[in-house]
């Protein structure tokens, strides 16, 4: 399995509940959707793809390991030539040469239970003889071929016996893949949260750009008034200085929150993975508002429920106690002393002729031979061994009690998301009401203020709590998000929440 693969195995379905239809900035450009920003993160994220790699790594490891199994071709070639010249007693020079050659190739296999099986051919040459200079002539000397067949098997009786061991490193490996597989799955949950949060951070910048925007031209206005008021003589200079502060401040109000979309607007291109040095330094974005509450949730068992069901980092802490098993497994298997049994059988041929004859002889089992071999080793007191199983016991236990910290953990953090979501819809109400109360204040205190019964400051002032309420309002909407997005992430139900699905294949059971 590749990135492009993990990627493509996401299936996007229609949400009707994301296709929100509240209208976005008065720009041209259509407002960017959470969905399409989702699909370009899923696509681009440069921490998803780096993640998105582990699994083809992990699927690697475990093809090296089954590799063990493979059968292996083996080939040998030996040559040597030897030339010695001498002088007898009675001071003839005589010179000695030998000449031997030995080829051979074979198959060899490992297989489940520890054995190893060696099947191969050889074949030996070797030729010797010695030149008389008075004759000039060799004298003597033999040729001989000689050619065998032959197959070996050696099994383990104690250390090494059995595919319980011999197949614990491919356990091990595919639960790692397994690891990685589920590690990947955790870093889509995990960019979906990043992305959700990013998208409504933006809109809530944007909209309290369009507050601050807002209530600047509500203060053009007014200053405006001031300033005419104090003209016809109805106000003091005092009251259009106040306009004028006012005016100001809510000019430093729009450049912070500019800085605030701009900052707001690269976060979410990097979530997506889309910014690079081609992107203007203040560059232009639009998005939805921040829609309304999704209803209420699920109870909070449910909600308990699906998320110790959806729990990848439970099912990771899993494989780590699987692998542990195995690495317990082969710890135990090297208290063992080694017992190797050997059994080897050839046939043979023998020639004077040529290399051909003599395989001729073995094929036609001239000759044969067997052999039997036992070896025992076991280190003195095996004190190594045994240090590492112990260690091995004490990573399970304690693996075994990080299990039970992580599905506490999980409980708390379900409980916390639940309480905090339940809080901000609750928050939410009270400003919405709040809002209602400061409209009607600040109505009533503009008519006061043009009937002439109220005073620019007292006008401002409301004006300041209205704008306070209704950023309280902005406050409460971004925080029930928030709290939202949150608790269907502990839930583990960002999935169901923006309409993707795993691809069953993924998945790498065994």
């Amino acid at each position: 399995m590749n990135a492009r693969n993990f990627i493509a195995g996401l299936i996007l379905a229609s949400v009707p509940s994301l296709a929100f239809s509240q209208g976005g900035d008065s720009s041209s450009e259509p407002p960017l959707s959470l969905r399409s920003a989702i699909e370009k993160a899923l696509e681009q994220n440069l921490g998803l793809r780096i993640q998105t790699l582990a699994p083809d790594i992990a699927e690697e490891a475990v093809i090296a390991q089954e590799a063990s199994f493979d059968p292996s071709v083996f080939s040998r070639a030996n040559l040597s030539q030897s030339d010695l010249d001498w002088e007898d007693s009675n001071g003839a020079t005589r010179q000695t040469t030998s000449d031997s050659r030995s080829y051979s190739l074979g198959v060899t296999k490992r297989i489940k239970t520890g054995a190893q099986v060696t099947a191969s051919a050889s074949q030996s040459r070797s030729d010797g003889s010695s030149f008389n200079s008075e004759l000039g002539q060799l004298v003597g000397g033999s040729l001989s071929e000689r050619a065998s067949l032959s197959l070996e098997f050696t099994q383990p009786l104690l250390r090494d016996f059995g595919s319980e061991v011999n197949l614990a490193p491919v356990r091990r490996a595919k639960s790692q893949a397994r690891v990685a597989d589920l590690r990947t799955r955790n870093a889509v949950l995990n960019l979906l949260q990043q992305i959700e949060n990013a998208y409504w951070q933006l809109s809530d910048a944007h909209q309290r750009r369009n507050l601050r925007q807002s209530n600047l031209e509500l203060s053009e206005r007014l200053l405006e008034e001031a300033r005419e008021r104090e003209r016809l003589g109805l106000a003091t200079r005092i009251e259009t200085l106040q306009a004028e502060a006012n005016l100001a401040q809510r000019k430093e109000q729009i450049i912070r929150a500019e800085q605030a979309i701009r900052e707001a607007t690269d976060a979410l291109y990097a979530a997506m993975g889309v910014l690079d040095e081609t992107m203007a330094l203040d560059p232009q974005l639009s998005v939805y508002p921040l829609p309304e509450s999704r209803g209420e949730p699920p109870s909070f068992q449910t909600t308990l429920d699906t998320a110790i069901e959806r729990n990848f980092d439970a099912d990771i802490q899993e494989e780590v106690l699987e692998q542990l098993e195995q690495d317990r497994i082969l710890a135990r298997n090297s208290e063992r002393p080694q017992v190797d049994l050997s059994l080897s059988s050839s046939y043979n041929g023998l020639s004077p002729e040529s290399g051909k004859d003599a395989f001729s002889e073995a094929f036609d089992r001239r000759g044969d031979d067997w052999g039997l071999r036992l070896s025992f080793n076991l280190p003195w007191g095996a004190r190594a061994a045994k240090s590492n199983l112990r260690q091995t016991l004490y990573r399970i236990d304690q693996e075994e009690l990080r299990l039970a910290e992580i599905k506490q953990d999980l409980l708390r953090s379900v409980r916390s998301a639940w309480r905090d979501l339940d809080a901000s819809r609750q928050q939410l109400a009270a400003a919405k009401i709040v809002v209602q109360l400061q409209e009607a204040t600040y109505e009533q205190e503009t008519s006061k203020y043009e009937e002439g019964l109220s005073t620019i400051r007292t006008l401002l002032e409301t004006q300041r709590d209205l704008d306070q309420a209704k950023l309280s309002l902005l406050d409460a909407q971004l925080a029930t998000v928030q709290a939202e997005i949150t608790l269907a992430r502990v839930e583990g139900s960002l999935l169901d929440r923006h309409g993707i699905e795993w691809n069953d294949t993924l998945t790498s059971e065994e």
